[in-house]
């Protein structure tokens, strides 16, 4: 959210002066070279919607005592949306009535700039007249292809923002929805295709696999097409026996098949990613806690260079088996696909029970080492 305010240079007197001639019907005798001093109404509707431009809703500030509420933070928003679209209809009205003002193509500008901004803030009835907007302006003759794409990412991008504002539910539908015509669109460019496998790596397995499913069609991404295809091979292997063997650097190989009686967490990760380092934390405390008790973990790393992986493993001490993936020719990717940080979580009789254990393991952990 944004208001870029103008340059108000505004004449008191001026305006004193044509609120005057206006009340009396006509200028008074001898005023007339005064009059012609005094700005249009053009002139003054300009000023008055870079005053409204530059005067937004003040920003929240931090309250001493207590966290503004969701309720509060809602109406913040529903505040600025309403004062963003009042600028816009502001400057709609401006170009309208004067299009042959110098300032009109400016207007133009804020208006586009204010629906944005009023759509992004939760003005969700306000969508159709951005698509519409959007629609006449990649029409521009001489609109270079880029240009039409960021257009209608930047659509994308202020749609799902507003329906942010309802719940989760409803902005990840709207991204969905908005992706697909993305990629259809523009096949020649990833980013509807990465939005829609994002969701498909967080999703519920049905919702996963039907994206994952559909994604492949739209690209012509070998990477891409290889995740798909390894979310679809993870599903079918969740509740079944898994089968793997994973060769270590020293002649070692880690058979699941030999782990029965064990529960086995396999750990994706790499160096570089985001939340790499504090997973690696929170899964060596599961080791030291659980390992007496029959938990097993391996690594399965996917940095190119395993000497990357060398200083989170030293730093935190870890015990437990790393299978570097990529140099032994990326065998696990190749197969599920490449995700990380990512946690398995394989039972007493090598069956494969969690996929997404990541986002709290420890319960799941404890059941499977109570399991016979």
């Amino acid at each position: 959210m944004k208001f870029t305010p103008g340059n108000l240079f505004t004449k008191t007197m001026a305006r004193l002066l044509l609120l005057l001639v206006l009340a009396l019907g006509r200028p008074p005798s001898g005023w007339a070279d005064t009059t012609n001093a005094v700005a249009s109404a053009a002139d003054l509707a300009w000023q008055a919607l870079l005053h409204a431009q530059a005067t937004p809703p003040e920003p929240l500030k931090q309250l001493p005592d207590r966290m503004y509420s969701e309720q509060e933070i809602l109406a913040y928003y529903n505040l600025v949306a309403t004062r963003a679209g009042e600028v816009a209809d502001r400057a709609r009205n401006f170009y309208t009535q004067y299009p042959d003002h110098a300032q009109a193509a400016a207007a133009r500008k804020i208006y586009l700039e204010m629906l944005y901004t009023s759509v992004e803030s939760n003005t969700t009835n306000r969508i159709a007249e951005l698509e519409t907007v959007t629609r006449e302006l990649q029409q521009a003759p001489g609109l270079e292809e880029s240009a039409r794409f960021q257009l209608s990412l930047h659509l994308l991008h202020s749609a799902v923002s507003g329906r942010e504002h309802q719940n989760n539910e409803a902005m990840r539908a709207e991204l969905e929805q908005r992706a697909r015509q993305l990629a259809r669109d523009y096949p020649q460019h990833a980013d509807g295709v990465s939005f829609l496998l994002n969701l498909a790596r967080a999703a519920a397995p049905d919702k996963s696999a039907a994206l994952a499913r559909e994604i492949p069609a739209l690209t012509t991404d070998a990477k891409i097409k290889t995740e798909c295809q390894g979310l679809l091979n993870r599903f079918a292997a969740l509740g079944q026996p898994l089968k793997l063997k994973l060769p270590l650097a020293e002649g070692q190989v880690l058979n699941l098949e030999q782990m029965r009686g064990k529960v086995v967490c396999l750990f994706f990760w790499d160096a570089a990613g985001k939340f790499s380092a504090k997973a690696i934390w929170a899964v060596n405390g599961l080791y030291k806690t659980y390992h007496a008790q029959g938990l097993e973990i391996w690594g399965v790393n996917f940095d190119v260079n395993p000497a990357a992986a060398s200083p989170l493993l030293k730093d935190n001490q870890v015990e437990w088996p790393q299978y570097y993936d990529l140099p032994a020719g990326g065998k696990i990717q190749q197969q599920f696909g490449y995700a990380q940080p990512m946690v398995w979580l394989v039972d007493k009789k090598g069956v494969l029970r969690e996929l997404k254990a990541e986002r709290g393991p420890e319960p799941m952990i404890k059941k499977l080492l109570a399991e016979e």
